[in-house]
């Protein structure tokens, strides 16, 4: 009784741990990340498969329950890879049952316009030498076909193009041929052409056709051009100028004249058209790939045509530049610029004829010496940074100033190429020169031109501010002369008086002096007189000033650079531009006693003064002129330990939001018709520039506008050169 007790106990646990791990095993079938169906016919036939089945074969669980393996396998439409349909006993599910061997099969199904590679592999079960049933994987290959022929095409891309080149064509059927070999390797496709178009896009030569198209199309006498007008599917891409893609070749609507028959029956195919501008140069075209053609097909391969492209045009440049390599030299001698070659410590290593014209020595003269010696003083720190930048691989635009052998200035822009050598480090500069000195001529003309504008505009103020004093000079100069007139009178008569011996008795003549000195009036001019020459003075002072602010406006850029008192220039450009403002506004000044001077160009500062001044004075007459009221302009100055700032502040009527970001284009200007060029705070801009310094502003509509300038002195301009 122990012993069968034990036995029953024994077998209870038995049961259960198998139950469990029935439970375990079902789980784990349905869990695994591998499709997994299996069949076991043993009296009757067990089906079965897991959840990565439905996901990979896109079923639901109702399909599997309702329909038997082969009837889902019949509904899902199987393709051989060579598109052939799969038929039922061919899947290795159902074939192992009369096979003992593991068996494979890959096949392409399509869910939701979406083509998939699957590959089953099954194994039969077999008891006592009978397959019971067969159990079987599946999994989705696309992304690992897909990735794979990725890597294929992007390698087979890259080796194409190093075929290309490394290889120098001698015909146009070359080219072709290694080109389309290259693209049907890229796309995996087994068929294609590649072929130019006519200069009018209405005929397509093909050079080259692809093996495998040779060999399948059975089409005797192959054309070798092509009408567009009478082409069809193919065409339809260069038509539409764009490429085409047909991915069920026997599903496709568009018209597919052209389609000779005999020719290789086409499954998909893709159409490239290539283009060099704005017109389409060549036409690659593949078909029959074993996956849909897609977007990265098409880019794979445009830019395939545009890297061989260029290879080749680099090629035959290359070609050309052996075979004409003096002819070379002589457009560089012959080149409107100059082309300078420098070394990675500076030294000149080649020069063109129009650079050694350009500075005036001889060629032997500057190669060999360092560039440094034939630039201007104020380029040669901004040379040297340029240069430095060129290490980095940075190839800027700057302008210089040279020296040529006459010590005259030279004004030149450079666009600088760096040079390194075969193995990528810097070793030097190739710069093309062009000589701007007389842009820059005009550039000064036009700062010089619009300075004058402005004082031109102010003339007939100035005349007024002139005439005011005039007027009283010319007035007190009569009456001094008048004066002086009778004051010789008086003297001659006093004399006369004196020499004459009548009257005889003194005591008359005594009268007759006195008569005189009455005439005379000598009260009168003692008082009159020096008041009329002080006014007069005061009257020449004020006309002296006003000339003296106008002649300095009037000094051009040659003036140079110099320490200037910007307290003094705003007060001179305050005198200057009085009649613009002195009915509308008063202007009031909180000049820094303590500003130090300031490194610039006198008459560019005070250019930019004035422009900021009439603009605040314009805009207060625009808001203040019908109110019968004055506006009001403070100008302000302060320094810290680096910069000068200048702040010319109006309460006028602001800049409007929509135009903040215009009002530095030149020629832009809200002014009505004749009252402005918009070219005043374009060239404010550029002066400020020019001196390194930077402008800013704030305004409100309605609320005015404050105008900030900051010019650096002499320590930051150091710094700012050094940065």
């Amino acid at each position: 009784m122990e012993k069968t007790g034990k036995n029953c106990i024994a077998r209870r646990e038995t049961m259960t741990f198998f139950s469990k791990e029935s439970s375990f095993v079902l789980d784990s079938f349905d869990n695994c990340p591998v499709g997994i169906m299996l069949i076991h016919r043993n009296g009757h036939v067990f089906e079965r498969m897991n959840n990565k089945c439905f996901e990979i074969l896109s079923l639901i669980e109702a399909d599997v329950q309702t329909y038997s393996l082969k009837q889902i396998f019949s509904s899902i439409n199987g393709l051989h890879l060579d598109g052939s349909p799969v038929k039922i006993d061919e899947y290795p599910i159902f074939t192992n049952f009369n096979s003992i061997l593991p068996l494979t099969l890959k096949f392409s199904i399509t869910r939701d316009n979406q083509k998939k590679i699957i590959s089953m592999n099954s194994s039969p079960i077999i008891k006592n030498n009978i397959v019971t049933g067969v159990v079987s994987t599946i999994e989705d290959l696309t992304d690992l076909i897909l990735s794979q022929n990725k890597l294929e095409c992007a390698m087979s891309r890259l080796e194409n193009l190093w075929c290309v080149s490394k290889n120098r064509f001698y015909s146009v059927k070359e080219v072709c041929d290694i080109t389309l070999e290259a693209i049907g390797e890229i796309t995996k496709s087994k068929y294609g052409f590649y072929g130019f178009l006519d200069e009018n896009e209405a005929n397509m030569i093909i050079h080259s056709w692809s093996g495998e198209a040779m060999k399948g199309c059975t089409v005797i006498d192959k054309p070798f051009v092509y009408p567009i007008k009478d082409a069809g599917l193919w065409a339809e891409a260069i038509r539409q100028r764009r490429p085409l893609v047909v991915n069920d070749f026997s599903l496709c609507t568009l018209p597919k004249k052209g389609y000779p028959v005999g020719h290789v029956e086409l499954k998909n195919l893709m159409v490239i058209p290539h283009f060099i501008g704005k017109k389409i140069h060549s036409v690659a075209a593949v078909a029959n790939k074993e996956l849909d053609y897609n977007d990265d097909d098409i880019t794979r391969i445009t830019d395939f045509l545009s890297d061989t492209q260029s290879v080749a045009m680099q090629i035959e440049a290359e070609n050309l530049l052996k075979k004409s390599e003096e002819k070379y030299r002589n457009l560089v001698e012959l080149m409107n610029e100059g082309v300078l070659v420098l070394d990675i410590d500076l030294i000149v290593t080649f020069i063109n004829t129009k650079m050694s014209k350009l500075i005036g020595y001889e060629s032997d003269e500057i190669i060999g010496h360092n560039f440094d010696i034939f630039l201007h003083k104020d380029s040669r720190d901004d040379f040297i940074n340029q240069q430095s930048l060129r290490k980095e691989g940075v190839s800027d635009s700057y302008e210089m100033v040279l020296v040529n052998k006459n010590g005259e200035k030279v004004f030149v822009l450079s666009s600088p190429t760096p040079l390194l050598d075969e193995g990528g480090q810097f070793k030097g500069s190739y710069e093309v020169i062009t000589n701007i000195s007389n842009i820059k001529l005009i550039e000064m003309q036009l700062l010089h031109s619009q300075k004058m504008e402005t004082i031109g505009v102010m003339a007939a103020g100035l005349a007024h501010e002139i005439n005011t004093p005039l007027q009283y000079i010319v007035g007190n100069t009569s009456f001094i002369q008048e004066i002086t007139e009778k004051f010789i009178n008086f003297t001659k008569a006093i004399q006369s008086t004196r020499t004459n011996n009548s009257p005889q008795n003194p005591s008359d003549r005594l009268r007759v002096i006195d008569k005189i000195v009455d005439d005379f009036d000598i009260d009168f001019v003692s008082e009159e007189a020096p008041a009329a020459i002080s006014e007069s003075i005061e009257g020449l002072n004020r006309i002296s000033s006003i000339v003296l602010s106008v002649k300095r406006f009037s000094h051009s850029d040659s003036d140079g650079l110099k320490n200037v008192n910007v307290n003094s220039e705003i007060r001179n450009t305050i005198n200057v531009s009085r009649n613009e403002w002195k009915y509308n506004v008063k202007l009031v000044t909180k000049f820094d006693g303590n500003l130090p001077e300031l490194m610039c160009i006198a008459s560019d500062f005070n250019q930019v003064i004035l422009n900021l001044i009439v603009n605040a004075a314009h805009a207060i007459q625009g808001k203040f002129k019908s109110a019968g009221c004055k506006g009001e302009i403070t100008i302000s100055t302060f320094h810290d330990k680096h910069f000068i700032y200048i702040t010319i502040t109006d309460n006028g009527s602001g800049i409007p939001d929509k135009i903040k970001e215009k009002i530095f284009n030149p020629f832009f200007t809200t002014k009505e018709v004749g009252r402005g060029t918009g070219m005043g705070l374009a060239i404010v801009l550029k002066i400020i520039e020019k001196h390194n310094g930077k402008i800013w502003f704030e305004s409100k509509e309605d609320e005015g506008t404050t105008f900030y300038l900051q010019f650096p002195l002499g320590d930051a301009k150091q710094s700012d050169a050094s940065s």
